[in-house]
């Protein structure tokens, strides 16, 4: 019972999550809200963060058996990948300004969105989303079955969420952000390059 509600939850996370960030969302804030959509930015984050850390924490009170056992000698490479994960997601801050990202800073002002290419994103397009996928994938070995189960759902949710962002640029961007799919593979260098 308490992993069926636990699944139910996560899914439910990553539904809002997904839902309170789209285009069609932002613009019926911006509708209703006006000059106080400038902190929707905020809002979403500190949502998403005050609803994921409950759901996080409980997760682990929850005891089951352990679905992919690792030797002790292999738990050394499950640590690198986490790490490895966590250094791609804060490299990938390097390309932006993080107080306009977490929505603590306002822009100065509306340029429309600029194709990042240097850093990370001239390796992969999405390195936040890869970094996410390779912490998540990493933590699933030698977890608990309700630990493995939300890392499970997250990381298909990240894969859903990584084509979702992908097609939304593309609509909103058009043949800059076509040529730049020619240019840099979605996520794994050399092998998901878009070809011509």
């Amino acid at each position: 019972m308490k992993y069926s509600l636990l699944c139910t939850l996560w899914i439910l996370w990553c539904f809002l999550h997904s839902c309170l960030i789209t285009t069609r969302t932002t613009l019926w804030f911006n509708e209703q809200f006006g000059k106080k959509f400038a902190y929707h930015r905020i809002a979403y984050n500190l949502f998403s963060l005050i609803t994921f850390l409950p759901l996080f924490f409980w997760q682990r009170t929850i005891t089951g058996p352990v679905v992919v056992p690792l030797f002790p000698s292999l738990m050394i490479v499950k640590y690198i990948a986490m790490v490895f994960g966590i250094i791609m997601i804060a490299g990938s801050f390097a390309s932006f300004d993080i107080g306009e990202f977490l929505g603590i800073r306002r822009r100065k002002k509306e340029t429309g969105h600029v194709i990042q290419k240097h850093g990370l994103y001239g390796i992969v397009r999405h390195p936040m989303y890869l970094g996410t996928f390779i912490f998540l994938a990493a933590s699933m070995p030698n977890a608990q079955l309700p630990q493995f189960l939300g890392y499970l759902i997250l990381a298909i949710y990240v894969i859903i969420g990584t084509f979702r962002e992908d097609r939304r640029l593309l609509r909103e961007l058009g043949d800059e952000y076509r040529e730049y799919q020619k240019e840099v593979p979605m996520i794994l260098p050399g092998i998901s390059r878009k070809k011509k």
